[in-house]
C-alpha cells in the first residue's frame, strides 16, 4: 500500500505498524490468535479464510487493515454484510473510534443513501452492503470507479447450502474477485470442512492463507436436559433465569425457535417477577430499538428473542445462555451459545430439549427437503443425544480433531446422570412410537358405512373449490384449525357430519372413493379432491386469464418475480405458494422500506413476513439504486 503525497515514509516494520494500529484505533495492547496472521497477509495482497470461533475478533481481520489504507491512501475496503443491525453496529462503531464508515441497505431514504456514496467518494472508508446490492450491476459499476483496496465476505458461511444461514445471493459474490481484482477475506465463525471448501470455491479465491483459531471455549459449562411440554421448558428457564437475576451477576439470553414462543415465554417470566424483554424480527425497529437499549442498559437483564438476535451481537457479561427449544443446526447453537461468557469468567449454556422440536423446525423449513439443514439438524441431534463431553463434541464436528475433556460440561461432571437420561429418553421415544403405530393400524382398520361414504361424497360436491384429502377430513371432523377457517369449510352443510371418526380413517376414505371414481383428483404436484365431471367455479373477482399471462410491468416487478421462482424451486412448492401475483404487483407499487411497511402489503401476512420481508426488502432496495 503507497502512502499519500506529501506523508513521510513509515520506516517501521510492519508488526510495529499493526501494534501501533491496534493501540491507537482499538486500544488493544495485543492481537488475539490468529488476528496478526490474517491481517498481515490480506496486507500482503494474499487472499484469506477466517474461521475463528463467536468472540475470537474476526471484524478485527478487515477492520484494521481497513484503517490503514484509508489513512495511507484515502483508499475503500468493501464489507458485505447480511444484516442491516450487523452492518450499523458496526459502523457505529467504527465512526464512534473516528473511522470513516459507511453502510448502504434498503432502510435508508435515497437522501441518505446518496449522502453516504458521497461521502465514500470523498473521505473512502469501509463501506458495508448486502449480497444484495452487489448484484445490482450499476452498483457494481460504481464500485469499480472508487479506489478498492480489499474485500471482506462477513459470515461466509451463508455463501454454502450445506451451512446454517444460506443466502442465495452469497453465490453471486464471486464477481467481486473477478471485477475488482482485490485480495479477499472470508469470515465466519461457524463452517465444517465441507462449508470451508464451497466457501473458497464459489469466491474464487487464490491460494488463501486459512486461519483456524480454536473453538474450545474452556470458560462455558454446556448441558442438555431432555425435557418434554412447553409449561415444564418455561418453568425451568425461569429456574436458570432466576439464579442470574437474584445473584446479579450479569445478562441472561433465552433463545426459542419461533416469534410466538418468545412472545409467550417473555410473558411467563415477567408473570414471575423477572425482567425480561423480547427480541424478533417480526418487531417494528423501534420496538426492536428498545429492547435491545433496555436489555444493554440493565433495566431488562434477561432478553428472550429468536436467532434473529444473534449475528454481531456482543455483551461481556452473559452469564446464561438458555435455549428453551432447540436450535434448527449445531453450526447455530454454537454460534448462540458462544454469547455467553465474552469477558472470559464462567458462564452457562443450557439447551432445553424436546422432540417435538423436530416437528417445529420441519414446519419452519416448509416441510421440503434442504440437504443442509437436514445435515446440520442431525449434527443436533448427536450433540442432544450425545453421551460424551459437550465441548469435544463441538470441537470435532469444527475441525474434525478430538481436544481434551473440558470438565465442565454435564457429561464431565456427571457421566452416569447424562447417560441415564439420554436411555431413559430414548426409551419413552421408542414407546411413543410404539404407541402411535398401533394407534395408526387401529385406524386405518375403520371401514366406513356406505351412508358415511355419502356424507364424504355430500361434502366435496359443497366446496367452492378443490380441496386436498386432508382438508376433507377436517371438515368432516369440524375442524376449527386455522387452516380449515381459512378454507371456510365451517360454512359447509356436512361440516362435522362424521367428528367421531379420526382423520386417518377419512383419508383412507376419500382415497378409496377416488379408485371407485365417486370422488376425481385434480391436480398433479398438489392432488386435491373433486367431483367427477364437476365444473369449477371461478372465484368471484379474479381474471381467468390474469395469473397465466402475468407480465411484469417494470424492473422490480421483474426481480420479484425472479426470486418468488427461485424460491418456489428450493422449496419445491408452487409458486404462488411463495406470494401470489396480486401480492407481487402490490409490494412492487408500494416499494415498502421496514418490515412493518412490508407487513401491510395484502397477501404477506406473518408467515410470509418471516420467510421472505428481509430478501423483499433488499430487493426493492437494490432496485431503487438503478
Amino acid at each position: 500500500m503507497g502512502a499519500r503525497e506529501g506523508q513521510p515514509l513509515d520506516t517501521r516494520t510492519l508488526n510495529e505498524q499493526l501494534d501501533d494500529t491496534l493501540k491507537r484505533v482499538f486500544g488493544h495492547q495485543t492481537f488475539r490468535p490468529g488476528q496478526r496472521a490474517a491481517i498481515t497477509a490480506l496486507e500482503r495482497g494474499r487472499d484469506v479464510q477466517v474461521l475463528l470461533p463467536t468472540g475470537g475478533g474476526k471484524s478485527l481481520c478487515y477492520q484494521l487493515p481497513a484503517i490503514r489504507h484509508v489513512e495511507a491512501t484515502g483508499g475503500v475496503t468493501l464489507v458485505v454484510s447480511p444484516l442491516i443491525a450487523l452492518m450499523e453496529d458496526q459502523v457505529g462503531a467504527l465512526r464512534a473510534r473516528g473511522v470513516p464508515a459507511v453502510a448502504l441497505h434498503s432502510g435508508l431514504a435515497h437522501d441518505e443513501r446518496a449522502a453516504a456514496m458521497r461521502e465514500v467518494q470523498e473521505r473512502g472508508g469501509l463501506l458495508y452492503v448486502s449480497p444484495e446490492r452487489v448484484r445490482v450491476a450499476r452498483f457494481r459499476r460504481w464500485l469499480g470507479a472508487l479506489p478498492v483496496g480489499a474485500a471482506a465476505v462477513d459470515e461466509a458461511h451463508c455463501i454454502s447450502e450445506w451451512g446454517h444461514d444460506f443466502r442465495k445471493d452469497y453465490l453471486s459474490l464471486g464477481v467481486l474477485k473477478a471485477e475488482l481484482g482485490v485480495p479477499l477475506i472470508a469470515l465466519t465463525a461457524t463452517a465444517t470442512a465441507r462449508v470451508m471448501d464451497e466457501i473458497r470455491e464459489s469466491l474464487g479465491l487464490l491460494s488463501p492463507l486459512v486461519v483456524q483459531g480454536d473453538f474450545r471455549r474452556p470458560n462455558l459449562a454446556l448441558s442438555v436436559e431432555l425435557l418434554q411440554g412447553d409449561l415444564a421448558r418455561a418453568d425451568r428457564v425461569a429456574t436458570l433465569v432466576r439464579t442470574v437475576v437474584d445473584q446479579k451477576a450479569g445478562r441472561a439470553v433465552v433463545y426459542a425457535a419461533t416469534r410466538k414462543r418468545v412472545k409467550s415465554l417473555c410473558a411467563f417470566l415477567r408473570k414471575q417477577g423477572l425482567p425480561a424483554g423480547y427480541y424478533h424480527a417480526g418487531r417494528s425497529d423501534g420496538a426492536r430499538s428498545n429492547a435491545q437499549e433496555a436489555y444493554q442498559g440493565g433495566r431488562r437483564p434477561v432478553l428472550v428473542a429468536t436467532t434473529a438476535f444473534g449475528m454481531g451481537v456482543d455483551h461481556p457479561d452473559v452469564r446464561l445462555v438458555v435455549h428453551a427449544e432447540a436450535p434448527g443446526t449445531l453450526e447455530t447453537y454454537y454460534q448462540q451459545a458462544g454469547r455467553a461468557g465474552r469477558d472470559g469468567l464462567p458462564a452457562r449454556c443450557v439447551l432445553l430439549y424436546s422432540t417435538k422440536d423436530a416437528g417445529t423446525h420441519a414446519r419452519i423449513r416448509g416441510d421440503s427437503v434442504h440437504p443442509g439443514r437436514v445435515e446440520g439438524w442431525g449434527a443436533l441431534q448427536d450433540y442432544v443425544y450425545g453421551t460424551g463431553c459437550r465441548q469435544r463434541a463441538l470441537v470435532r464436528h469444527f475441525t474434525g480433531v478430538d481436544g481434551p475433556a473440558c470438565g465442565l460440561c454435564d457429561a464431565c461432571l456427571d457421566p452416569a446422570a447424562v447417560h441415564a437420561s439420554v436411555t431413559a429418553s430414548r426409551q419413552a421415544l421408542a414407546e411413543r412410537g410404539r404407541t402411535r403405530e398401533a394407534k395408526r393400524r387401529r385406524e386405518e382398520a375403520i371401514n366406513l358405512s356406505t351412508a358415511q361414504d355419502d356424507l364424504v361424497v355430500a361434502f366435496v360436491d359443497h366446496l367452492r373449490r378443490p380441496v386436498s384429502k386432508r382438508m376433507v377430513a377436517l371438515g368432516l371432523k369440524g375442524s376449527q384449525s386455522r387452516a380449515a377457517r381459512r378454507k371456510k369449510l365451517s360454512e359447509n352443510p356436512q361440516f362435522g357430519a362424521l367428528k367421531d371418526l379420526p382423520e386417518r380413517a377419512l383419508i383412507l376414505a376419500v382415497e378409496r372413493l377416488l379408485t371407485e371414481d365417486r370422488l376425481a383428483p385434480r391436480g398433479k404436484k398438489y392432488p386435491t379432491v373433486w367431483i367427477p365431471n364437476k365444473r369449477v367455479r371461478q372465484a368471484a373477482g379474479t381474471s381467468p386469464s390474469r395469473p397465466r399471462g402475468f407480465r411484469p410491468s417494470n424492473p422490480l416487478e421483474a426481480s420479484l418475480k425472479r426470486f418468488r421462482r427461485a424460491e418456489a424451486r428450493r422449496r419445491r412448492w408452487k409458486a404462488y405458494q411463495v406470494f401470489p401475483n396480486a401480492t407481487l404487483v402490490a409490494i412492487a407499487n408500494a416499494q415498502p422500506r421496514t418490515l412493518e411497511e412490508l407487513g401491510v402489503v395484502r397477501g404477506m401476512g406473518p408467515r410470509r413476513l418471516a420467510r421472505f420481508g428481509p430478501r423483499l426488502l433488499e430487493l426493492v432496495g437494490a432496485a431503487s439504486t438503478t
